[in-house]
């Protein structure tokens, strides 16, 4: 009984010591790792900057954070779930979509559909519109060679011109 009780404190140290050491021996992630969780967060102090090209000492230590989190076998998605805990959305580097943030996702699309529906209806009536020659030949009906008859000014001006022929 002495000798079983032995045998299973020697396996529970065993065990305890791989447990330690296989802690120790964790793959730590590579930069190219790093920077690839790193790559898709923002810093929460600086605007419009990527964490993975960040140089504040702030971002250093948040990129020290993914390193560590991905050593404790931590996901990508689970590493961005912690900051968003911690900094809020502004880190995702997109607004949310949802509430008056969805402002910022719908207006683009609708500016652009009425855009283009405006500028189609330009282009439909522009094409309908009949522009009048400005000058006809000789052999024009009379509506085409005096677009504006009754027009004081254009009358005086064919009467000069047929007197100097």
């Amino acid at each position: 009984m002495r000798s079983r009780l032995l045998l299973h404190v020697v396996i529970l140290a065993v065990f305890g010591l791989l447990m330690t050491t296989s802690a120790a021996l964790a793959q730590t992630p590579t930069p190219n790792e790093i920077n690839d969780v790193a790559r898709e967060l923002w810093c929460p102090l600086c605007n419009g900057v990527r964490l993975d090209n960040c140089d504040l000492q702030a971002c250093i230590q948040m990129r020290e954070v993914i390193s560590e989190k991905l050593t404790e076998g931590e996901s990508k998605g689970q590493i961005k779930a912690y900051f968003v805990a911690q900094y809020g959305d502004v880190v995702l580097g997109q607004p949310s979509g949802e509430g008056f943030n969805l402002i910022a996702w719908v207006f683009p699309i609708l500016a652009a559909v009425i855009g283009l529906g405006w500028l189609a209806y330009l282009v439909l009536t522009w094409r309908k519109r009949q522009v009048a020659p400005v000058s006809a030949g000789p052999d024009a009906p009379a509506d085409a060679t005096q677009p504006a008859a009754d027009d004081d000014y254009l009358r005086r001006v064919e009467r000069d011109l047929k007197q100097r022929d």
